[in-house]
């Protein structure tokens, strides 16, 4: 196999030491195809917890990067070179904790960042504001399914409000819910003093965003 010998040069200034992980994260993102990102490094424990000037680090890497397995081979200073495999994957879009968070904290927007990641389980961001941890949650994690609880559905008749957005224009109301709603998920809502039923997502903790027409 043909392999690309790639050594991390970075300016003399931000020569500080990195987990090895995110040195090879950061310097394979911009190589891989758009829409691809590196799901998860899979370090041997010689490397896992060891921190290194970036510069010092070499990469080799195959000729061709793509979705699914693939084995890079890394040499760090004094020590032999190492093959070390990585799953790529698909980005998608993910919440990323803005601090750290306690088991059973309660997680607002306020508390979220949003990017794209490839993030095997992520918990869509529309589904994690008003959600508890179910486990501690460092900063800087993008959040999965398995980190959170959701909070229980809003009954049928719960008041909420409601936000639509047609074009330019967005106006906001009151209303009730037609069918019992969760937090992240579709909702449908009659707008108070009338007889419009309106199709949307319920925002935590009791809001209904409509986009477009209903």
């Amino acid at each position: 196999m043909r392999w690309l010998a790639l050594t991390l040069v970075l300016a003399a200034s931000s020569a500080a030491a990195d987990p090895v992980d995110a040195i090879v994260r950061d310097k394979l993102a911009p190589l891989l195809p758009a829409g691809l990102g590196v799901r998860t490094v899979f370090l041997p424990r010689a490397l896992e917890k060891l921190d290194v000037d970036s510069e010092k680090v070499v990469i080799e890497l195959p000729r061709e990067l793509r979705a699914g397995r693939a084995s890079i081979r890394v040499t760090v200073p004094h020590r032999r070179a190492i093959y070390v495999p990585i799953a790529i994957d698909t980005l998608v879009a993910v919440a990323v904790a803005r601090r750290a968070f306690a088991a059973g904290d309660v997680i607002t927007a306020a508390d979220l960042d949003l990017g794209e990641q490839a993030v095997a389980d992520a918990a869509t961001p529309e589904l994690v504001p008003g959600a508890r941890a179910a486990r501690p949650i460092a900063s800087g994690t993008p959040i999965t399914t398995r980190d959170i609880v959701l909070p229980p559905p809003l009954p049928r008749g719960t008041q909420v409000t409601i936000e639509l957005t047609r074009g330019a224009v967005s106006i906001r109301g009151s209303g009730t819910l037609e069918l019992s709603a969760r937090a992240g998920q579709a909702a449908t809502a009659r707008l108070s003093g009338t007889t419009q039923v309106l199709h949307g997502v319920l925002v935590a903790p009791s809001t209904v965003v409509v986009g477009g027409a209903p």
